[in-house]
């Protein structure tokens, strides 16, 4: 857990329609909502603009999270997820117990779910930025309105060694392996393979359509959070080079680097970053 305090002998109080506004705006805005999934001020007991002091950013509402919040009067929790991504159909005992706490503190939630995967500094672009990658141009997709949203980015990688040498799928993935942290990585395509262009999704939003539009967009390498293994085979059978990364720590840097903006953009306000734990376990 990380902890950004502010210098500020003199607290200034910041409202909460202040922080929803360069959220929907800039930093995660509404308009990059994949479809109908849940946005923006989720949960908000007190149902006014009240006075904000404390924040905390986290990538879902886990009862840790919650509990958490609850122990250091968090006044706004901003999650990346919502409570559920389904229709709400029973009240399973942990949905309750989560409702239990939140409804004992005046507390409000905002949750950003896919607007923050293309959002300028959102997922994608803390991605290409970890990996030392080129950024070229965005990749977009059609939302169920017609809307283009810019999920993706196009990059070429940067090869500091020896500019000479190609730059293989070997080389990308050791990169991966060492700025994400990440002990094993799933992919297709021989390690050999020289790397030119590079098509990354930051979120968990990848199917054939978007990897076949990368390969029109002449990207010899796709990576994203997850990859169907149809997809998978398909890409083995046209020589395309496919990376799967982490979704939990993809979104953990993404976070991390909101929560700095945020902690920069309101001085007066102490924002807090919780990182739960990663349900996924590695076997050793």
């Amino acid at each position: 857990m990380v902890i950004l305090h502010n210098s500020v002998a003199r607290v200034i109080e910041m409202l909460l329609q202040e922080i929803k506004t360069i959220l929907t705006k800039k930093l995660s805005p509404k308009v990059f909502r994949i479809n109908s999934e849940v946005y923006g001020l989720y949960y908000d007991k007190s149902r006014n603009n009240k006075l904000i002091k404390k924040v905390m950013l986290t990538i879902d509402l886990s009862l840790e999270a919650i509990h958490f919040a609850l122990k250091h009067k968090i006044n706004l929790i901003i999650s990346n997820h919502s409570l559920t991504d389904v229709p709400i159909l029973k009240f399973r005992q942990n949905l309750i117990n989560k409702l239990s706490l939140l409804s004992k503190y005046p507390i409000s939630v905002f949750v950003l779910n896919s607007t923050f995967i293309g959002a300028e500094g959102g997922v994608s672009d803390t991605l290409v930025n970890a990996l030392y990658l080129e950024l070229e141009d965005t990749f977009e997709i059609k939302n169920k309105d017609g809307i283009k949203i810019p999920v993706g980015r196009i990059c070429s990688p940067i090869h500091y060694l020896n500019k000479k040498q190609a730059f293989t799928l070997e080389d990308l993935i050791q990169r991966i392996k060492i700025n994400l942290n990440l002990k094993y990585i799933s992919f297709v395509g021989n390690l050999r393979n020289p790397i030119r262009k590079i098509c990354i999704i930051g979120g968990h939003i990848s199917n054939a359509n978007c990897i076949r539009k990368a390969i029109n967009k002449g990207c010899d390498c796709y990576i994203s959070e997850k990859i169907d293994y149809f997809d998978a085979v398909f890409a083995r059978d046209i020589g395309l080079n496919l990376i799967e990364t982490s979704h939990y720590l993809n979104e953990i840097l993404a976070t991390k680097k909101l929560c700095n903006i945020l902690s920069l953009e309101f001085p007066e306000v102490e924002f807090m970053l919780f990182e739960s734990n990663n349900p996924f376990k590695t076997y050793m």
